[in-house]
């Protein structure tokens, strides 16, 4: 794993961190198995979006 690094950034979305959660074991009756989480490194404003495949296209 890599170390921490500060991130310094000086207005709202600048600068967004993004990554997937899952594979989820018990997927959603619509057969989400993932979940695209992006946060704005300012603001902290998280949003997410289900994804039935951890790929580019989501």
């Amino acid at each position: 794993s890599l170390p921490l690094q500060a991130v310094s950034v000086d207005a709202p979305l600048k600068e967004w961190g993004m990554d997937f959660i899952g594979e989820i074991s018990d997927p959603s009756s619509a057969g989400y198995k993932w979940i695209l989480v992006a946060t704005d490194y300012f603001t902290k404003w998280v949003e997410s979006i289900p994804s039935r495949k951890a790929t580019h296209q989501v």
